[in-house]
């Protein structure tokens, strides 16, 4: 039951969803485009609006990224400059919450759906905050955090990727 107990409260930052942690949130981001198989040829799209690691994860592993412009009132990535930038090479939508605020999840699902490609979520100063009263963490295919010590929650450093999708 001990056991039991401390997944429920690693997970409890996350809606449950079950994380792996890893050395930084730029490596956050990398591991999560690795597991969605992101290679060379693919293409990911993104927001301009962020720390280089939300491009760079991609770029590592062969992808070119594809900005796509953000929204005036809140700094997150744009629905529909997103499915105007996608193509039948777009593998991933990354979403970056801009000031904590997590993105329009629901339209960017949608927009990642219909392309037939994961939604990440670079939730690096997000970690506690919701959308529509659902967890980060739990919207997503793949959300990364950062516990930089500029982040709202903190190690020192560190990151995690956290899916509902056990695969």
């Amino acid at each position: 039951h001990q056991a039991l107990d401390e997944v429920e409260a690693h997970t409890a930052h996350t809606g449950g969803v079950p994380a792996v942690s890893v050395t930084s949130g730029t490596a956050a981001l990398h591991v999560a485009y690795a597991a969605a198989e992101v290679g060379p040829g693919d293409e990911v799209v993104t927001s301009p609006l962020t720390f280089v690691a939300t491009a760079a994860g991609a770029m590592l592993l062969g992808a070119t990224v594809v900005f796509a412009d953000v929204e005036e009132d809140t700094g997150n990535l744009d629905p529909d400059a997103a499915a105007a930038a996608v193509t039948p090479r777009t593998k991933v939508v990354t979403t970056v919450d801009y000031a904590g605020l997590p993105g329009d999840v629901d339209r960017l699902r949608q927009v990642a759906s219909d392309a037939g490609a994961y939604l990440v979520e670079d939730a690096a100063h997000s970690i506690g905050g919701s959308y529509h009263g659902r967890p980060v963490g739990t919207l997503a295919d793949l959300t990364t955090f950062s516990f930089f010590p500029t982040k709202n929650l903190t190690t020192a450093e560190g990151g995690a990727v956290a899916s509902p999708h056990p695969e």
